[in-house]
């Protein structure tokens, strides 16, 4: 169960959530490590560099290298912030919902990118991973990375594909019985 402040009642009660995996922390550390040690050699390296004979023009290509460092970690850092603050308690994650009333995905940045059922004019998957829901009206399709999401890209493929293909059966999103289909179509998967 997730807890958060809303600014508008939402649309329907009960949503089926896939959240988005958590970085892992040893791509985090690499990064930061990676940032850290080619700085280090950097520095180390230029008290030999510079003392050499025309060695301070040697200085516009270290300064921009040592500056080019802390883009590694920052990154790693600011991934670290990310995370604390889209799984804390209290907040809406990221991730990607589905319920009687159409497909939402929830940002890094804060705000959704709602297409409502019959919005959508397909759903197609490309690279493996990529799902593309493509809509009514707008040129653009709405994508998301599914390999990003602690559910399997197929599934979340699958379902989206699954009800806006069966107008239908969209109510069965507010009950237990999605649950159970989501928990099938997951076990298939897992047995492939």
């Amino acid at each position: 169960m997730t807890l958060g402040r809303a600014t508008a009642r939402p649309v329907d009660d009960w949503v089926h959530f896939c959240r988005e995996r958590p970085v892992r922390i040893w791509s985090v550390l690499w990064l930061i490590l990676m940032g850290l040690g080619t700085g280090v050699l950097l520095w180390l390296a230029m008290p030999g560099v510079l003392g050499a004979p025309g060695g301070l023009w040697w200085l516009f290509l270290f300064v921009p290298l040592l500056v080019l460092c802390l883009v590694p970690i920052g990154a790693g850092l600011l991934q670290l912030i990310l995370d604390g603050k889209n799984t804390s308690f209290g907040r809406i994650p990221v991730g990607l919902t589905l319920s009687r009333h159409g497909v939402g995905r929830y940002l890094v940045a804060g705000g959704v990118r709602w297409v409502p059922w019959e919005m959508i004019a397909g759903v197609e998957t490309q690279l493996h991973s990529r799902v593309s829901i493509k809509r009514i009206g707008k040129a653009e399709p709405l994508d998301f990375t599914a390999g990003v999401f602690e559910q399997d890209a197929v599934l979340l493929y699958c379902a989206v594909r699954f009800y806006a293909e069966h107008p239908e059966l969209r109510k069965e999103l507010s009950t237990i019985v999605a649950q159970r289909r989501f928990e099938s179509w997951d076990r298939a998967l897992s047995v492939r």
